[in-house]
């Protein structure tokens, strides 16, 4: 595990990975406790369920990468001896940071392209959606970063 090199970040991450996730339960308790004990139910609840589902995930990936937390297959990787392993790591470790500063750079123009849509239900500006893909490729690129330069230092 690498070491806390931002703990106020993990601290705020993890504060809106919990409240999305909390914010998501309740919204869907709200829309089955509607459909069946009201004579109405909230059009709303479908859609920020989908949002705050949208938002656990993209700021919850950076944390699961810190944490090594992700799902890996690692028959390939069992087979290998260590120094061959620590080198294949790092070889992954440098293609998900480009591949997630990629996802950053090219989700900005996105989301200002978007900005002139509106949600359906909630009336919200897609854009505001369409910035969890750059959360997502800036958080998970700084803690790639992070366990990149801890497996080059026990290298």
């Amino acid at each position: 595990m690498i070491r806390n090199h931002f703990p106020y970040l993990d601290k705020v991450l993890s504060f809106l990975v919990v409240s999305s996730f909390i914010l998501m339960i309740a919204v869907v308790v709200l829309q089955i406790l509607a459909r069946y004990a009201l004579p109405w139910s909230p059009n709303w609840t479908e859609e920020m369920a989908r949002f705050c589902f949208i938002y656990m995930v993209s700021l919850g990936a950076g944390l699961a990468v810190q944490d090594r937390g992700y799902v890996s297959v690692n028959t390939l990787l069992d087979k290998l001896s260590p120094p061959a392993r620590k080198r294949l790591e790092i070889i992954i470790l440098i293609f998900v940071i480009i591949l997630m500063l990629t996802m950053f750079v090219v989700s900005i123009p996105l989301a200002q392209i978007v900005s002139l849509q509106i949600s359906p239900a909630m009336q919200l500006n897609m854009s505001i959606m369409y910035v969890s893909m750059s959360c997502m490729g800036l958080f998970v690129s700084i803690y790639s970063i992070l366990q990149l330069l801890e497996r080059i230092k026990t290298a």
